[in-house]
């Protein structure tokens, strides 16, 4: 009968042995994440420093589709137009000096 009492020791014995490592691994990991969350707090109050030293950002443009057609219209001829200048100019300076006159 005593047989029986030691097997039942053992078993409890063995089995807070090994709950204990268990809890020690996570009383570690533990650690580790109240490490973690240190630095990244640190990280966090960094970049909202630099936030508020940048300062507020600019407001984003109102979208195109809702602005006056005939407006857009003449905003984009208007780039059209100056793209175009851009690229002759370009390909001016590209060209061999006998055929630069014939374009101007």
């Amino acid at each position: 009968m005593w047989w029986w009492v030691l097997i039942w020791v053992l078993l409890v014995l063995i089995a807070l042995a090994y709950l204990a490592t268990r809890v020690w691994g996570v009383w570690g990991q533990v650690k580790e994440l109240n490490a973690e969350i240190g630095r990244a707090s640190e990280t966090v109050s960094a970049l909202q420093a630099q936030t508020d030293r940048l300062g507020d950002p600019a407001p984003a443009p109102q979208a195109a589709i809702f602005g006056d057609p005939r407006q857009l219209r003449r905003e984009r001829e208007v780039t059209r137009a100056s793209l175009k200048q851009q690229r002759r100019a370009r390909q001016a300076t590209r060209r061999p000096a006998w055929a630069r006159h014939l374009d101007s």
